[in-house]
């Protein structure tokens, strides 16, 4: 069967499966930025284009000097865990210092790795034209 010359292109169309979670996240921008679903979608295609990669290159170095600090915690810990197998634990009283200092590093890790993503979502956010409300901002409207 031939299409006739009079008859309109459909456009194209994309149909997908959604996990629950994700199914949520998209209500919640629809009502956040009150956008029609396609809308939100078809905004964050074009904005993921246009905002570039989501690690810029002088992010990518902070994950990898991350992960390395990462892998020496991991070390760490692992050397820890040998002596406790091997009966060369310390009193845990004696190994506070120890646990603050890794606490300390998880967190410093953690907070990087959230500004180097929230920066990244406020990036695809302004390209995408999404700019989120004055009320969930915090900002007073009045």
């Amino acid at each position: 069967m031939t299409r006739s010359a009079a008859a309109p292109k459909r456009k194209p169309r994309l149909r997908t499966e959604l996990s629950e979670a994700d199914e949520q996240r998209l209500q919640a921008a629809v009502v956040l930025f009150g956008l029609p679903k396609a809308e939100v979608v078809r905004r964050l295609i074009r904005a993921s284009i246009q905002a570039g990669p989501a690690l810029s290159a002088e992010n990518t170095r902070a994950v990898v000097e991350l992960a390395q600090q990462v892998r020496m915690v991991g070390r760490n810990l692992s050397q820890v865990l040998r002596a406790i197998h091997r009966g060369q634990a310390v009193r845990i009283e004696d190994t506070e210092p120890v646990w603050r200092g890794l606490h300390e590093v998880i967190a410093a890790i953690n907070d990087e790795l959230t500004e180097i993503t929230v920066a990244y979502g406020s990036k695809l956010r302004r390209r995408a034209g999404l700019a989120l409300p004055a009320e969930v901002l915090g900002e007073d409207i009045a």
